[in-house]
Parts: structure tokens; C-alpha cells; sequence
């Protein structure tokens, strides 16, 4: 890998804004290039100009999507490589003392996901929002002002979910701390406390923010329908084994009911985009705010932002002078059905001859494996080819497993001329939706609606035959296809949590080693490219020491010391 500058060099929300290196499409109100060139420096303004300003007011709302809208390594990457998804060849996450069962509050680096102090920034500075902002004149300003105000509580119960998910409950702080505060005592909310405390803020933005933006400057911002989409992902969540232990129904049905107010939302009405089936399901992502988008952050392609716009260079092979920074593992690959719907299994002679044929349609393109085309030529993972560990071009970004990330990845951008392009992380789709609804209805025994709706998502998202199960057998074919749909989105690390089985994403990461026999073909042979380790305490992530010794009310997860 080559060596590469963090774009969060830039320091404070006026050096990343003017970097135009980390900005959500559309989070800019300035009216011209001119107009952010003109901003005087960071420490040229005072409190009263922010506060009133709508303009310098709406700036410091766009700093508080950088730190709570998480992408690409942060947002989905590094939580595949803490399970059976991916193997992070860099560990640009720290994702290896989790894997490796080594995790403890006193080894949370700063680029670990673990992000405590950087989530509770976020959280200030949306109470400093809250505090302030009724500075602001609202007879001429009263829209962007009431936009404004359902962007924040939309952001902060974002900020309070990434809390939730790696912590469970957690502080629920309102009020703005300063230097002048000598004390900071702040017990732990319960999980059902941070959950109600998420959809109070939810409820707000709902009632506060716009269905759509008319300018295309604006997409990228918070909408009713990405509100609606964080509450069906938390009460589904809510609903799951692990947090609902007693079996309630009631709270699947909550469950069933958010995913389809989404599904129903009229004012923004989405639909399923892209197909495996037709060749267009990277579609999804690399076409901008396409109907199935519900929310995205979109990074420019004015300059680079490593690791976040660099993400075609970042996924693909060394032969191509990619980085190979994440690797598919082997059970990752054994996961996709073939195209009949049946199972692969490297019992099956045909399939194991030949395993990469005849394949579910999104596993090319999700995964990019041995002797497949790219970018003008068929891959070459086996020993000895340009993408291998033996290659002449840059081995030691070679895939250690022999797969590689296609989804998500530009073919068309030339790297090798410009490692950066304009690029879109999709935090919120049409078809998590349906997923979250299928979850839900099963779960209620309206295996009749879910078996609709899943087959429908099949269909239209990858050209496969329908699903005909009933009961538990249904619940598995839709944890499946969760895996399928949604791998290296992020969702599967607490899929797994939440369903009460994490220790199945912990087990070895698996590769293969690929042989070019003298008549073209292959043969293959497991292997293992890393030991792991389960602890219990992997529920959920440690609460840093420093943080503990800050606030003496906090108690720290179970099985940490």
C-alpha cells in the first residue's frame, strides 16, 4: 500500500468545507464558489455571527454530518472485517484486537470505530444547535431555520443510534458542558431509555424536515424518509432475540409498521434500483440519489479524500494498482446460492470443479474472483498471477484470501491517472426496507406477506427463483438474503448481534489457494488467513478508560475490565 495523508488533516468544519474533501451532496447553502471562498477565517467569527447568520448557521449544521454520517472503512468495511464478510488486509479499523479477541478499553486507537468521543462531539454540537439557534431571525429565515432545526435532531438521533449499536445504553446528554463545568457525572441510560430517547428526536425531525429538496445542491441532506428509514433500522433492532428477550410481539409490529411507513411514503415515493439479473446492480450505488437512495453522503471529486473517494483504487487488486484494502472471505463467497436457488457446496463435484458458475447473479457483482473480467481483462488471483501474492505489481496489496470487493467499485474511474473520484455511500435503501418489513412480518407468522415482499426483492434485485418456506425455515432464508443484499453495507456485524449469535462471524477467516493447472483450468484448496478469537464481551464494543476516568458515573460493558 502506498503511503497515504488522512483528508482529516484539515482541521474544524471551515478547513473541510473549503477542502470540499468530506461533504454530503447538497450540504452546501453558499450560493456560488465565490461565496465559501469569501468565508473569513475559523477564528474570525463570533458566537453572534453564527447565530445569526443562516448561512454560517447552516455550516456549522454541515460539520455535524462529517462526524455522524460514517462511510465506506467507517460505515461499512471495517465492521465486515470483524466478521464472516471480510478480511481487512490493512487493519485501517483496528478491526484486528477485535477479531483476535484483544480489545480493551485501554487499546481504543483513534482510527478504531469505536468513535465514543467522536459520537458525543457530534452530540454537543447538535446541543449547541438546540441552544442557539433561536438567535436566528425566523419571520424572513422561518423554513431554512425549521429545516435546519429537523436536520439536528434527525443527526443527533443518528449520533445516539451509532451509540446504541456499539455501546447499548449510554448518557443521554442535553445540555451543553464548558469549562466552567467542574463536575461531569453522567449515569447510563438503559437500551429501551437511548432507544426512546432516539425516537423522541426522530419524532421531530419527522415533523420538521422536508420530504424532498427541489435543488440538486440539497440532496445529500436529511429528509422525512431518512428519518423514517433510522427508525424502522432501531425498531427493528428493538424487536430482535437479543434486546427482546421476552418474545415481545408487540415490538415487531412497531417493527413492521416503521418499514411500512417507508415503503408507503408518498411524498418521496422510492423504488427498488439496479439488477444483478441485467447487469445494473452496482447501479445502486454509483448512480447519484437514484430512486431506491433514501440517504447518502456523497464525497466530490474536486480532491482527494483518501479512503472515502479513493474507494475504486482502494478495493481492487494489486494488478490493477489497487489496494486490495478489504478481502471476501471464503465463507462469504460459499454464502451466495446458485442460480437455481440451491446451495453451493464444495461437497458437490460440479460446483467444487467449477465454483464460481452458475452463481446467484449479484455474487458478480458483489465479489470479484479468479478469471473474471475487469477493467479489459480476465483477474488472475491464482499463484503465480498478476493479482496474487506473486505478482510483479505491488504484492503486498495482493488479496491474502484471493477475493476482492466489486461492489461499489467505479470501473469506469481511471485510477491510475487520478485515484479520486466523486463517489456515494448509501446509508439508507428501498431494499433494507423490505428486508426490515420481511424480518418483521415473519416474526409476527404473516409468513404470506413476507414471502411477497422477499420474493419481490429477489426478482427485481437479482433475476432469482422464489422462496417457498414456512416458520423457522423462512426466518433463516431471510437472514440469507440479508447476507446476500446488504454484505459490506455495514449491517451484518449487528445482524448477528442482535439476533444473539455473534460468535458465528468470529470464527478463522478463510481464503483460497488457486492453481492454473497446464490445461487452463483450476483447482482449489482451503486456506486459512487468519486465526480469531471469541470473547462474550464482543457484544459490544469497551467504553475507553479515558472515558471512564472522566465521568466516574460510568459503569463499563459486561466482561471488561
Amino acid at each position: 500500500m502506498k503511503s497515504q495523508t488522512n483528508h482529516k488533516t484539515q482541521s474544524g468544519w471551515t478547513g473541510r468545507l473549503l477542502a470540499g474533501m468530506t461533504i454530503a451532496a447538497g450540504m452546501l447553502v453558499m450560493n456560488s464558489c465565490k461565496d465559501v471562498l469569501d468565508l473569513k477565517p475559523l477564528n474570525a467569527y463570533s458566537d453572534s455571527d453564527v447565530w445569526t447568520d443562516p448561512n454560517l448557521t447552516q455550516v456549522f449544521v454541515n460539520g455535524i454530518y462529517d462526524q455522524t454520517v460514517l462511510a465506506y472503512k467507517d460505515g461499512g468495511f471495517g465492521w465486515g472485517a470483524q466478521t464472516d464478510e471480510l478480511y481487512g488486509n490493512f487493519n485501517w479499523t483496528n478491526e484486528n484486537s477485535y477479531v483476535q479477541g484483544e480489545a480493551t478499553p485501554d487499546n481504543q486507537t483513534s482510527n478504531s470505530l469505536n468513535r465514543w468521543g467522536d459520537l458525543y462531539g457530534a452530540v454537543r454540537r447538535c446541543n449547541v444547535f438546540l441552544k442557539n439557534v433561536g438567535q436566528l431571525d425566523t419571520v424572513s429565515n422561518g423554513k431554512v431555520v425549521r429545516t435546519m432545526r429537523g436536520e439536528v435532531h434527525f443527526l443527533r438521533a443518528l449520533a445516539y443510534f451509532e451509540l446504541l449499536k456499539r455501546f447499548g445504553g449510554v448518557p443521554l446528554i442535553t445540555r451543553v458542558y464548558d469549562v466552567n463545568d467542574k463536575d461531569f457525572n453522567e449515569k447510563r441510560a438503559t437500551w429501551t431509555e437511548t432507544k426512546d430517547f432516539i425516537l423522541a428526536d426522530i419524532e421531530q425531525a419527522s415533523k420538521l424536515l422536508p420530504a424532498a429538496y427541489p435543488a440538486d445542491l440539497d440532496k445529500g441532506r436529511a429528509t422525512v424518509g431518512a428519518a423514517l428509514a433510522l427508525k424502522s433500522r432501531l425498531l427493528l433492532y428493538a424487536a430482535s432475540p437479543y434486546f427482546n428477550t421476552s418474545g415481545d410481539k408487540k415490538l415487531w409490529q412497531q417493527a413492521k409498521e416503521a418499514a411500512r411507513a417507508v415503503i408507503d411514503f408518498k411524498d418521496a415515493p422510492y423504488a427498488l434500483y439496479g439488477s444483478a439479473a441485467s447487469g445494473t446492480y452496482n447501479k445502486t450505488y454509483l448512480d447519484f440519489f437514484n430512486p431506491e437512495v433514501i440517504f447518502a453522503r456523497v464525497y466530490s471529486g474536486l480532491a482527494r479524500a483518501d479512503r472515502y473517494n479513493t474507494v475504486s483504487r482502494d478495493l481492487s487488486p494489486n494488478g490493477y494498482e489497487g489496494y486490495s484494502a478489504y478481502n471476501v472471505l471464503q465463507q462469504m463467497v460459499d454464502a451466495f446460492e446458485m442460480a437455481d436457488g440451491t446451495a453451493f457446496s464444495w461437497a458437490n463435484p460440479a460446483h467444487a470443479k467449477n465454483p464460481y458458475a452458475n452463481r446467484d447473479p449479484r455474487f458478480y457483482a458483489t465479489i470479484l474472483a479468479n478469471n473474471q473480467q475487469f477493467k479489459g481483462r480476465p483477474t488472475q488471483f491464482f499463484e503465480g498471477g498478476d493479482d496474487s501474492p506473486q505478482s510483479p505489481y505491488s504484492p503486498w496489496n495482493a488479496s491474502k484470501t484471493r477475493y476482492v470487493v466489486r461492489k461499489m467499485v467505479d470501473e469506469s474511474v481511471d485510477w491510475q491517472k487520478q485515484d479520486y473520484a466523486a463517489s456515494q455511500w448509501v446509508g439508507f435503501r428501498l431494499s433494507e426496507i423490505y428486508l426490515n418489513y420481511i424480518e418483521a412480518c415473519a416474526a409476527l407468522g404473516e409468513d404470506g406477506e413476507a414471502l411477497t415482499y422477499l420474493n419481490k426483492l429477489r426478482a427485481q434485485k437479482a433475476g432469482m427463483p422464489p422462496v417457498n418456506a414456512s416458520g423457522v425455515a423462512l426466518m433463516d432464508k431471510i437472514r440469507q438474503e440479508r447476507r446476500i443484499e446488504l454484505c459490506f453495507e455495514g449491517h451484518r456485524y449487528f445482524d448477528i448481534r442482535r439476533w444473539g449469535i455473534a460468535e458465528i462471524g468470529s470464527k478463522d477467516a478463510l481464503g483460497v489457494i488457486i492453481t492454473r493447472q497446464p490445461d487452463g483450468t483450476f483447482t482449489y484448496q482451503s486456506a486459512t488467513v487468519q486465526k480469531r478469537t471469541w470473547i462474550p464481551a464482543l457484544y459490544f464494543y469497551p467504553i475507553p478508560r479515558t472515558e471512564l476516568q472522566r465521568n466516574p458515573a460510568l459503569v463499563q460493558n459486561p466482561n471488561y475490565n
